[in-house]
């Protein structure tokens, strides 16, 4: 696509126009360097400034602030122009060919770089011209914004699938059912982060959500740091079956029960369309995969991530900046594509060292960055992993530390055979009250 021609028709619209409106935002939306002429980027600049300093905007203004050798082409553009009519529709033309010029330059930046690798680098490489791609941006959004009033329509179309008991497609369920209850689920935007300290069912929780939300929308992908291919699919039976790890590893004490829950766990799995991906991968190589996933009519229904802190570190100065550059292109990730990320994470090892274990905000390691980029975080306890004689064996607290449409509130759910099952949560927060009071008399004689 050739740009001169579009060049020179915005300018000399721009002209015809002067200090209208159209020609502001323009100037705010248009860098000069979209110009591939300089002439014509010259005059567009000095077209910018004018209206800037609410100066007059006509031939010979412009030519006063150009150079020697663009003056006469002011002169004559102006006097071919006649109308500004399709002076935003030249405006995109402009952008467009710029973005097409960035892709191109970018691409053979990425041909270099792949060329220029060796066999001692290749994988560096490799993750150079993935994050090369990822940033490649053909921008060509010409949305406008939309009265509310006139968006109402279409609400009440997802109000009313609600109300008949189907989905609107725009909120996720997250099969906790107290939770999906309170909030109706989560948006295809969110960056969901599950936190805890080791042996609190970070990643059964993970598991439970990402395959409620797969047997929803389609395939999804399970990235794995921590555990083989092998492993996670071991973790994918269990919770479809309701069978312990144990009982799966020593399947020659399996009963005639086991065998028939478990027969009907992996029909169900071999039916689903949930990958799996174990290893080592820098960010942009877990964004590469999935939006090669995420092409085609059926899409990525979600993408986890096990866990945060094993994810290759880009360099920065700081290990919080290097945490924060991961959770920002997680999060462009899923306003991009609208398909949501959990993202498993470590809890600081205070959370040992003080009486009351359950966790905050501030326990997340390099909690800024993380609190800031999640639309919501979700904090798994379970008070019988820190005090075997508690009287809350068996119910894990669901703790939403942060919820972006919505206040934070603990849940509660089940713990059965190494699996989260959904309670009455009444008779699970009389449980907590009557254990939280005991705990506090126990303080007080103490004291």
């Amino acid at each position: 696509m050739e740009s001169y021609e579009f060049e020179e028709q915005l300018v000399g619209a721009m002209m015809f126009k002067g200090d209208h409106i159209d020609c502001r935002d323009i100037i705010g939306k248009l860098p000069a360097e979209a110009f591939e002429n300089h002439h014509l980027r010259s005059m567009y600049e000095v077209i910018g400034a004018l209206i800037n300093k609410a100066e007059p905007v006509d031939p010979f203004s412009i030519q006063s602030g150009v150079g020697e050798e663009t003056r006469n082409m002011v002169l004559a553009l102006s006097m071919r122009c006649k109308s500004g009519a399709n002076i935003k529709a030249w405006a995109k033309r402009v952008r467009q060919c710029w973005m097409i010029r960035k892709g191109v330059s970018d691409l053979m930046q990425a041909v270099d770089t792949l060329r220029s690798a060796g066999v001692h680098d290749i994988n560096d490489r490799i993750s150079d011209v993935t994050g090369i791609l990822s940033r490649l941006q053909f921008e060509t959004n010409d949305r406008l914004p939309r009265r509310i009033g006139d968006l109402m329509d279409d609400y009440m179309d997802v109000l009313e699938k609600r109300m008949k008991g189907s989905e609107s497609g725009l909120y996720l369920r997250t099969g906790i059912e107290p939770v999906d209850d309170e909030y109706g689920g989560f948006d295809r935007t969110d960056l969901i982060i599950v936190a805890g300290r080791p042996g609190m069912g970070k990643t059964e929780l993970t598991i439970n959500i990402a395959n409620s939300i797969g047997r929803q929308k389609g395939k999804g992908l399970f990235i794995s740091m921590e555990m083989s291919d092998m492993q996670v699919v071991e973790r994918h039976v269990a919770d479809r079956s309701g069978l312990s790890i144990g009982v799966l590893r020593n399947p020659l004490d399996m009963q005639q029960e086991h065998y028939t829950k478990l027969t009907a766990a992996t029909g169900t799995l071999m039916d689903e369309k949930n990958y799996v991906l174990d290893g080592s991968f820098t960010v942009d190589e877990i964004i590469a995969q999935a939006e090669r996933m995420n092409m085609g009519d059926e899409g990525l229904s979600f993408l986890a991530i096990d866990y945060l802190q094993l994810i290759p570190k880009p360099k920065a100065e700081r290990p919080d900046l290097a945490i924060a550059e991961i959770t920002r292109k997680l999060k462009q990730f899923c306003l991009r594509n609208k398909v949501p990320v959990i993202l498993l994470s470590q809890l600081n090892r205070g959370v040992e060292s003080r009486s009351e274990k359950r966790p905050t905000l501030g326990d997340l390691r390099e909690s800024g960055a993380i609190e800031q980029d999640a639309d919501v975080i979700i904090f798994p306890y379970r008070d019988e992993v820190y005090n075997e004689n508690s009287d809350l064996k068996g119910i894990a607290e669901i703790i939403i530390g942060k919820y972006r449409s919505g206040q934070p509130k603990t849940f509660y759910m089940g713990w059965k055979n190494g699996h989260f099952v959904n309670i009455e949560q009444e008779d699970a927060a009389r449980r907590y009250a009557e254990n939280q009071k005991e705990s506090a008399s126990q303080n007080d004689w103490r004291g």
